[in-house]
């Protein structure tokens, strides 16, 4: 995440998700905030908010604050942190450290994930954010961009007993494309010990994936509806 992507599309669908899952559970969101990178065009797809007919009946409430925040100009993760978009919600917003010499960066690293684990602590339903997802191949914690990624440890670490939770990962450039790559990282969550996994899929603009993990049944059943209110703009992926 990182606060100029603020109102995009992918918080319009995130942020939906979330407010469809969350009533009746202990929601915390780790928006594993990453500092802005350079103007790449990233962020800009809010053309979504000029389309309201089209957009706008998913979720009034939350469209009408997302064109608020950007109209506005300020966009920054402080302002989707108001009880009017998730009520209850707790929110690890702690920057990501990235500077610093390589290696002194895990140790920052670590020190910092410790406080995103404290701050959810008391949370049955938790959402990482990374900017790009789970740890691709080939990832070192030394890295520039290691921040805008959640590691297969720190995401083991975020599993415990009667929790839920909800991991993002944008598509990369995996052979096979997006579907070959959610197969593979189902396969590769259930090796490490999740016992659900499902996904819902999201295919505006870029496709993106919200990995559900650990779910009851009850979480799978609201999942499955979001997709079908939604409709094409969210696919449901059953773990079998």
């Amino acid at each position: 995440m990182q606060n100029k992507y603020v109102g995009d599309i992918g918080d319009y669908l995130k942020l939906g998700l979330l407010r469809a899952l969350s009533p009746g559970r202990r929601l915390g969101v780790a928006w594993w905030l990453h500092p802005d990178g350079g103007a790449d065009g990233d962020g800009r797809h809010t053309g979504y908010l000029d389309a309201g007919l089209d957009w706008r009946p998913y979720d009034p409430p939350l469209f009408d604050a997302l064109r608020e925040i950007v109209g506005s100009g300020k966009r920054a993760i402080t302002a989707l942190e108001g009880p009017h978009i998730l009520p209850g919600a707790v929110f690890a917003s702690e920057q990501i450290p990235i500077s610093g010499s390589p290696s002194d960066r895990p140790a920052r690293r670590a020190a910092w994930f410790g406080r995103v684990k404290a701050a959810v602590a008391g949370c049955d339903l938790v959402f990482a954010d990374p900017d790009n997802g789970i740890e691709p191949a080939g990832y070192k914690p030394t890295m520039g961009n290691a921040g805008k990624s959640i590691t297969w440890d720190e995401l083991i670490a975020l599993r415990t007993p009667n929790r839920a939770l909800i991991v993002y990962h944008h598509q990369t450039r995996f052979k096979g494309g997006h579907l070959e790559e959610i197969a593979h990282l189902a396969g590769r969550l259930k090796e490490r010990g999740f016992a659900s996994v499902d996904v819902l899929r999201a295919k505006p603009y870029s496709p993106r994936a919200f990995f559900l993990l650990d779910a009851d049944a009850d979480l799978r059943t609201r999942a499955e509806g979001l997709s079908q209110h939604w409709r094409e703009q969210l696919t449901w992926h059953p773990g079998s």
